[in-house]
C-alpha cells in the first residue's frame, strides 16, 4: 500500500497517457486531426515519467519538419501533382454529396475534404505562408 500510496501520480499519470494515445488511434479515421493531437498529448503525459517517451517526444519535434519536405519537395512536378490530386479529390466530394448519399459516403466525403485541405495547405509551403503572415 505504501509502494501504491507514493507513486499514484506517476501511475495516474501513465494510465492517463497511454489512455490518451488509445483514444487517439481510435479516433484516427475523425476528418481534421483525427487522433493525432490526443496522440500528442498522450506522448506528452508520458514523457513526464518515461525517458523513452521523452526520446520519442524529442526525435519527433526534431524530425517533424524532414518528413513534411520529403513528403512536399520543391519539384515541380510533384508540386502539380499534388495539386491535380487536390482538385481530383475535391471533385470526388462533390460528387459523394451531390445526391443525398448514405452515410457512409458522406463520412467519406468529409474525409476526402480534409486530406485535400491538408494536401492543398503543406504543398507548395501554404500552411508555412500563411503562418508567417499572420
Amino acid at each position: 500500500m505504501d509502494f501504491l500510496h507514493r507513486n499514484l501520480k506517476r501511475i495516474l499519470t501513465d494510465i492517463a497517457g497511454y489512455l490518451l494515445i488509445i483514444l487517439g488511434v481510435a479516433f484516427g479515421w475523425v476528418p481534421g486531426p483525427g487522433g493525432v493531437p490526443l496522440i500528442v498529448a498522450g506522448l506528452g503525459l508520458l514523457s513526464i515519467n518515461n525517458e523513452w517517451a521523452a526520446r520519442l517526444r524529442k526525435y519527433l519535434l526534431k524530425h517533424g519538419r524532414e518528413l513534411t519536405k520529403a513528403l512536399f519537395p520543391p519539384h515541380p512536378f510533384v508540386q502539380w501533382l499534388y495539386d491535380t490530386i487536390c482538385v481530383l479529390l475535391l471533385a470526388l466530394v462533390t460528387v459523394l454529396l451531390w445526391d443525398h448519399s448514405p452515410f457512409w459516403k458522406v463520412s467519406l466525403a468529409v474525409l476526402l475534404f480534409f486530406v485535400a485541405i491538408f494536401i492543398a495547405a503543406m504543398n507548395r509551403d501554404r500552411f508555412v505562408r500563411l503562418k508567417h503572415k499572420n
